[in-house]
């Protein structure tokens, strides 16, 4: 008896699934100058307390703990997403009327948070990126419909934060 072979295919849906963007961006109007703004945001020991607990869980500050090369020991926690990851500040650049700084996150699930601060009436206008690459499936409808929504939140809370500290300390 010749038996034909089966095959066993498997096909991907008939529609395909189509994502929003996974980046994570927040805008805010703030009360303080773009100098003001980069002083806090170079200066980790300063502002990693004012962060909302609930965005992250863990701060540390390492050595050097202020200015470019400044280092931080972070946890994120949005829904149950919880990523530990060695911060560093690579960029603080101050144009005048506008300031950019980076904070680069090593490593394989590592990514660049960067603030732009540009001078507006009556204080500035802040804002964070945090370009991302979603996870793969099957991970990827948790990350748009837990991690995103919670990481966005977070980003407003971390402007409102930085922004609430830097003009306590005028």
């Amino acid at each position: 008896m010749i038996v034909a072979p089966t095959m066993l295919l498997l096909a991907a849906p008939a529609t395909a699934t189509t994502w929003p963007s996974a980046d994570i961006v927040a805008s805010a109007q703030v009360s303080v100058s773009p100098t003001e703004m980069l002083a806090l945001l170079v200066d980790l020991p300063r502002i990693g307390p004012t962060l909302p607990r609930d965005c992250v869980g863990l701060w540390t500050p390492g050595t050097p703990s202020s200015g470019v090369g400044a280092t931080a020991r972070v946890r994120y926690d949005m829904a149950a997403m919880h990523r530990k990851l060695d911060l560093s500040v690579t960029r603080a650049d101050d144009q005048g009327q506008r300031v950019i700084v980076d904070w680069d996150h090593a490593g394989n699930r590592g990514f660049v948070t960067r603030w732009v601060v540009e001078s507006a009436e009556g204080g500035s206008t802040v804002t964070l990126t945090t370009p991302i690459n979603p996870p793969p499936w099957p991970f990827t409808a948790y990350y748009f419909g837990a991690v995103k929504p919670e990481w966005d939140t977070c980003q407003v809370a971390f402007i409102a934060a930085a922004a609430g500290e830097a003009a306590a300390r005028r």
